[in-house]
């Protein structure tokens, strides 16, 4: 069972993926000025891009699953909609041959 994020996990991770775009926006001034950057420095340029891949992928996921959930009550909506106008049509056909059948 997986566990509802918190408000406090969300602050958290919100605060984590700031810091980590901050330092990747220094990384990559860095580069783009041309100063060489040290291996630890690679690598964690190379985290970061990693994380924030992830991420978006993640984000998309999520944003799918959401679209397909709003497909499905668009769906049950106008399925209940023609239920009602059926439902409708049927009364409507009723009370015509009660005030026929009367003498």
């Amino acid at each position: 069972m997986s566990r509802r994020r918190t408000r406090a996990d969300r602050t958290q991770g919100a605060a984590a993926r700031d810091a980590r775009r901050e330092s990747l926006f220094v990384l990559l001034a860095r580069v783009q000025r041309g100063a060489p950057l040290t291996a630890a420095e690679a690598g964690l340029l190379r985290a970061h891009v990693e994380a924030e891949l992830a991420e978006g992928d993640q984000a998309r996921r999520a944003a799918a699953g959401q679209a397909a959930a709003v497909r499905r009550e668009q769906q049950r909506t106008r399925a209940a909609e023609d239920a009602i106008a059926e439902a409708e049509q049927d009364r409507e056909r009723a009370l015509a041959a009660l005030r026929d059948a009367r003498p």
